[in-house]
């Protein structure tokens, strides 16, 4: 059993290096969240479905990688700490898998770019969650502070969406003129864009990696240990983990919440350029503007989520402002699904003057009540860490965030097949029909897109924020947890 030093006001710089490193894991989730689905289906030529199978497999594994990851990194003893060590390690692999996934070879068949697709998705995956769950397990060791932990969780998500939102601006920055040849007169479905971006996003997912790694290096001398034992037999870590995660209900509800939004943010992720290129009818420079104009949303968020923490508590700012959110969000394609069936002008058409400023102001606010939300779930988690050990004697950030981790991945994987199969049910146009059209598609299939679309995601991100109402973890608890000398050491060896 070891003593466990711990600070709980944290200076601007630690929570710099905290959050940085997620540069490199909204980069990843943003390719996979927004990107994949739309380039392996129309300029690779993937079917979509095949896209969403290979990610569905993927996400049986993550089920099993994920948790043990975190297990073994709780465990670790090294000179560099649990964590560090599979930080570092997953710095190089998941920049050159990051690459490789977006220039496969131009002979493969269906097939054939099926299993590399799958090869290349499933070593991204696993060494972003050598990254991923240790670094954020890091966070609820910095501090114990209620307000500064989801201060701390705002870091990340401010950076997380820095990163996607750089490389998202980056694309229809160079998806114009120079990408635009005799073959392709849309950027957007040249192959060599794509491998542009590849280049560029592989480099700042190593660099966010390398920063936060050595950035909070610093910290290990003070950062629990765990005791020294054997290894133990498969059987007794799958029975950790099962104690661990079935050890509290309210982490079980924030578990289940976060597979329901996940789920329903990759089917939304999944469309945004469909729904940018064919329903709102935007050309790459309007993506760039509102683009440009998102990164207002996590500015806003990092300010806010802190001050609603401390004056409503982390329970009711999640419950008010997702309920806000999800009615929010699906306002503009309501409108427009009703504009489109019944000829009526209840939002601006496109091409109108009015439109892109209406888009632009809802993307930062729906965004930023977003991040409010998702900041301050991963904070209540946070503060599950000390409950839960005091029920089990260990101290296992890892295993409790590897839960948040599968979830995110669960984002590009049943969302994407939803969306591949809503595409399939509805007739859009294949690669080919759609240059005949000229990226033109009719306003019947368009509505039929907002029909399935607009329920699907009320019903699944309605679902999960319901299932937030069994949290019952409180300010006080919490304290009183944190304040508990048993939470300072780690007791089951």
């Amino acid at each position: 059993m070891e003593e466990r030093a711990q600070e709980t006001e944290l200076d601007f710089k630690t929570k710099f290096f905290y959050g940085f490193g997620s540069i490199s894991f909204g980069i990843k989730n943003n390719g996979f969240s927004f990107f994949v689905l739309f380039v392996y289906n129309t300029v690779f030529g993937l079917p979509g479905w095949m896209t969403g199978l290979a990610l569905n497999i993927i996400l049986f594994m993550d089920a099993i990688t994920d948790p043990l990851v975190g297990y073994y990194s709780d465990r670790t003893r090294s000179k560099w700490g649990r964590r560090h060590p599979y930080m570092y390690a997953a710095a190089l692999p998941v920049a050159l898998t990051y690459y490789f996934l977006w220039t496969p070879p131009e002979y493969y068949s269906d097939w054939q770019l099926f299993f590399y697709f799958l090869v290349c998705a499933i070593i991204i995956r696993v060494f972003i969650t050598f990254y991923e769950v240790p670094s954020i397990s890091l966070g609820p060791e910095l501090t114990s502070n209620y307000v500064e932990r989801t201060s701390l969780m705002s870091f990340r998500y401010f950076f997380g969406w820095f990163g996607g939102l750089t490389t998202y601006n980056l694309v229809w920055f160079w998806f114009g003129p120079n990408n635009v040849n005799e073959t392709y007169s849309d950027g957007r479905f040249n192959p060599d864009a794509w491998a542009e971006y590849g280049l560029v996003a592989a480099a700042l997912i190593f660099i966010g990696i390398l920063v936060t790694s050595f950035g909070t290096h610093k910290h290990i001398p003070r950062l629990l240990a765990p005791p020294e034992t054997k290894a133990a037999p498969l059987g007794v870590v799958f029975r950790q983990l099962k104690e661990t995660l079935l050890a509290n209900r309210s982490y079980m509800f924030l578990f289940f919440s976060g597979l329901l939004a996940a789920m329903a943010g990759g089917m939304e992720a999944a469309f945004a350029i469909y729904f940018d290129s064919f329903f709102w009818g935007l050309n790459t420079s309007e993506m760039l503007t509102r683009g440009l104009c998102l990164y207002l949303a996590p500015v806003i968020a990092i300010f806010l989520a802190p001050v609603f923490t401390d004056r409503f508590g982390k329970k009711n700012t999640v419950m008010s402002i997702w309920t806000f959110q999800i009615i929010f969000a699906a306002l503009p394609f309501a409108l427009r699904y009703i504009d489109l069936v019944y000829g009526t002008s209840l939002f601006p058409e496109n091409g109108s003057p009015y439109l892109l400023p209406v888009l632009c102001v809802h993307v930062v606010i729906n965004v930023a009540s977003g991040i409010i939300v998702f900041a301050t779930l991963a904070s209540m988690l946070m503060d599950l860490v000390e409950d839960i050990q005091l029920k089990t004697g260990r101290r296992e950030e890892g295993i409790l965030f590897s839960a948040r981790s599968f979830a995110d991945k669960a984002v590009s994987g049943i969302g994407i097949l939803f969306a591949g199969i809503i595409l399939s049910l509805i007739s859009f146009p294949d690669p080919e029909a759609r240059e005949l059209l000229d990226n033109v598609v009719p306003n019947d299939i368009l509505a039929n897109l907002a029909l399935w679309y607009v329920p699907i995601c009320i019903i699944a991100f309605g679902s999960a924020l319901s299932l937030v109402s069994g949290y019952t973890l409180t300010r006080d608890d919490h304290e009183e947890n944190a304040a508990n000398p048993d939470t300072k050491v780690w007791k089951d060896s």
